[in-house]
């Protein structure tokens, strides 16, 4: 990075504070704050602010690269961790692309860049993690999330509801283990019943059980509409022909509960398959870190992304994330060409256009596509037009 994109891209990023609006959180009073620069990703922290003025005036002012806020509310939160006197902490949720397993693009791009397709497969994920688990499972309803765009390659997922606010890090990380499908096993889904002293039957789940149960019984029976699906959860071609041949009889005994009716060889490990497709794909400790500590520092709403130049912006329902483009709908440089010397491998679709690849070329681009190349480490920025 050099002084001069340095330079332009803070000034960027001022004037669009200039301007912005809605990034107080709630309770602001009471928010610890984190400001990130070219040098650290937080450089300073332990910051607080009376009233949304306060905050405004200090983005303008310094134009941070990254700004973070905390989960928690506490009663003094500028001062150090052991006196801030924690007084609650909202449920977080971190839906990174990055953690999503066995994407095929990644092959083509590796797990630093994300593509369209990596955007939409954390978003799939945050429907996921909603209308799977949120609302079913833990009873919240969709007007008490708040669902946000990171401004990078995922999704964050806010809970205020007062029933969290009290939840210490043990009752956090048996939420985030239940959604991570750590607890469940095989030997708890599924039981044998004694017919008579020489026959056993196979019971299993419905899908009608809450939980996890009804989960894994549903994929099933989804799965059990194509011969294809059937054979990526491991059961063999013959089983599988067996089982889509006679789906109308296998849906109703399955709903019963009786798995002894298909009679899968390896049913075990058709199981973990099973529990697999269900589970939210971020299961590494740094994610499940955002969940389970009260104390985390977050990206905060409606500010700039230090490392894309997008706006981590606010998705305002689950039906406007199904059609949310963070490529076009988070630009927060919308105007101005910049002078750049790119070098990048990566093809860059951003509002509706493609950039690159580009093999140290000098050129002018749009202001978002050159702020979000150089934020990346894949250009130079030169001078403005």
């Amino acid at each position: 990075m050099s002084d001069i994109g340095n330079k332009t891209v803070t000034e960027y990023i001022r004037d669009y504070y200039k301007s912005a609006t809605g990034a107080a959180p709630d309770r602001i009073e009471q928010r610890e704050f984190g400001f990130g620069s070219f040098a650290s990703r937080i450089a300073v922290r332990h910051t607080s602010f009376k009233n949304e003025r306060e905050l405004h005036s200090y983005l303008v002012d310094t134009a941070p690269l990254h700004v973070d806020y905390s989960a928690a509310y506490y009663k003094n939160p500028d001062a150090p961790m052991d006196r801030k006197e924690w007084l609650g902490s909202e449920l977080r949720f971190d839906i990174d692309a990055g953690d999503i397993v066995k994407l095929p693009c990644r092959i083509e791009h590796g797990k630093e860049w994300a593509c369209e397709k990596c955007l939409d497969a954390a978003k799939e994920e945050v429907i996921k993690l909603v209308e799977n688990f949120l609302v079913p499972d833990f009873g919240f309803s969709e007007r008490e999330l708040e669902i946000n765009f990171s401004g990078n390659r995922g999704y964050h997922v806010h809970i205020r509801k007062e029933s969290v606010l009290s939840l210490n890090k043990s009752a956090r990380e048996e939420i985030s283990n239940y959604i991570f499908g750590q607890e469940p096993d095989y030997n708890s889904f599924f039981y044998t019943v004694k017919i008579d002293p020489r026959h056993e039957k196979q019971m299993g789940p419905g899908p009608g059980d809450g939980g996890w149960r009804g989960k894994v019984a549903k994929a099933f029976l989804d799965a059990a509409s194509s011969k294809e699906d059937l054979t990526s959860l491991g059961i063999d071609k013959v089983t599988a022909s067996w089982i889509f041949k006679n789906i109308v009889k296998v849906r109703e005994q399955i709903s019963q509960g009786n798995w002894d009716f298909v009679r899968i060889p390896n049913r075990e490990s058709v199981f973990g398959n099973l529990l697999s497709r269900q589970v939210i794909n971020q299961g590494n400790r740094i994610d499940k870190g955002v969940t389970n500590d009260p104390s985390h520092l977050m990206r905060l709403p409606n500010t700039i992304h230090g490392g894309t130049g997008l706006i981590a912006k606010k998705v305002p329902s689950l039906a406007a994330l199904e059609i949310f483009d963070p490529m076009k709908g988070a630009l927060a440089f919308k105007t101005g060409e910049l002078r750049v010397r790119a070098d990048s491998r990566y093809r860059l679709a951003i509002n509706g256009r493609e950039f690159g690849p580009y093999k140290n070329e000098e050129l002018e681009l749009p202001a978002y596509a050159a702020t979000y190349l150089y934020l990346k480490g894949l250009a130079d920025i030169i001078s403005n037009k």
